[in-house]
């Protein structure tokens, strides 16, 4: 991939993530409380995380195993905070 279209896509990911963070920010002063509304806030951080591994740290340039840990991280804190709050 040639610059040009690297800073573009890197473009693109940063907007994605700042929406996704003014959408998390708008649903926290709107007042909104329910286990719904806490686990869709929490799955777009782990979405945000997932983003900045794969395209800020350049996890997708990497092939076999090494992009793992960092998903799995994820995948386990998901899991770990999903049982925590529907428990």
């Amino acid at each position: 991939m040639n610059a040009n279209k690297s800073t573009i896509w890197v473009t693109i990911i940063y907007t994605l993530l700042v929406i996704l963070t003014l959408v998390t920010y708008q649903i926290g002063e709107s007042g909104l409380r329910s286990l719904d509304i806490s686990l869709m806030v929490f799955a777009i951080a782990i979405a945000k995380g997932a983003l900045i591994s794969e395209y800020f740290m350049q996890l997708h340039w990497v092939k076999g195993i090494w992009r793992l840990p960092i998903l799995i991280w994820l995948l386990l804190l998901s899991i770990t905070i999903y049982i925590a709050f529907t428990a």
